[in-house]
């Protein structure tokens, strides 16, 4: 059994891709990119240029679908999944190999940006609203609910 490798902080190269296999299964295919990191001489943790690390990613059914709808280019994500080698021969004959991360689980990081999700969820604004009591200022009346401190 493969281990499971994490790769906790990686941009998106390209948006995904999302294809159907013929048994009509969603495969998705996007590339990451993550740069090491290393100390200084005076002891601070700095970009390892040297020592970057490009990754195939495929992911299946829905996380696929979810992908391609929720991730664009140079988006920050976290990717868990098994490494696996994809192998092949050109037509010239050339033997071929990639390493590819088969993603169980992707996570987009809002530390640059929000991403939507769903066309439905609720809109927020600025000002209460007008039948909420706890924040326009408004008391119920008598009874154990008039005190101003929710009942909580």
């Amino acid at each position: 059994m493969l281990p499971i490798v994490t790769v906790p902080e990686a941009r998106v190269v390209n948006d995904p891709e999302l294809r159907f296999a013929p048994s009509g299964v969603a495969v998705g295919r996007f590339r990451v990119v993550c740069n090491g990191i290393k100390k200084d001489g005076d002891g601070k943790w700095v970009s390892d240029d040297d020592h970057t690390l490009w990754l195939s990613v495929t992911c299946f059914r829905q996380l696929a679908e979810n992908c391609a709808e929720s991730l664009r280019k140079g988006d920050l994500v976290s990717v868990t999944g098994k490494l696996e080698t994809d192998e092949w021969e050109t037509e010239a004959g050339e033997k071929r190999s990639r390493t590819v991360l088969v993603a169980d689980s992707v996570a987009a990081s809002l530390k640059f940006r929000m991403i939507p999700h769903g066309a439905g969820r609720a809109e927020r604004t600025s000002e209460p609203s007008s039948d909420d009591r706890w924040q326009s200022g408004g008391s119920s009346s008598g009874g154990e609910g008039s005190s101003e401190d929710p009942p909580f």
